[in-house]
């Protein structure tokens, strides 16, 4: 039986991204069944659904790679990992810095690039694990701060 080479380069991005996320120290979960997030990593008892995305190259300039992001709303996943196949390279990218349609990573290295360029790419080495949940964990300690102070009664009334 033939396998579809999508479906394949898909595990491979699955396999390679918890394989990492491990090395970041989380503890890596898979979903089972139809959900929009491939893993689920816990990082410091901090859930974080994680769809896997092999990014896909431009073919003009195979420096850029982009993940196609149309198809998620707010509160189906809180990061997304890029696999780069041709770099074995991976990237995260939190939801709310995501457009609405892709997000689009340059693996070109800062020194590459004129100083103008490297400060508007999204180079691939600024976009780890770490600086991801570091922007999930702030995004939601806002919005818990956010639910906390406009429920809590306020003393006197």
């Amino acid at each position: 039986m033939n396998r579809n080479t999508g479906h394949i380069d898909g595990e491979e991005a699955e396999l390679a991204v918890a394989a990492h996320l491990v090395r970041q120290g989380c503890r890596v979960s898979y979903t089972h069944g139809s959900y929009k997030y491939d893993l689920v990593a816990d990082k410091d008892d901090e859930l974080l659904r994680t769809q896997v995305k092999k990014a896909n190259q431009n073919d003009e300039k195979p420096w850029k790679y982009r993940l196609f992001t149309e198809q998620y709303q707010d509160g189906q996943v809180d990061i997304f990992a890029g696999y780069v196949v041709e770099e074995d390279e991976i990237f995260y990218v939190a939801f709310d810095e995501i457009g609405r349609t892709d997000f689009r990573v340059n693996t070109k290295d800062r020194g590459e690039l004129s100083d103008h360029n490297a400060s508007e790419a999204n180079l691939i080495e600024d976009y780890t694990f770490e600086r991801a949940f570091r922007e999930y964990t702030t995004g939601t300690e806002t919005e818990k701060e956010d639910e906390t102070s406009s429920s809590d009664p306020v003393e006197g009334q």
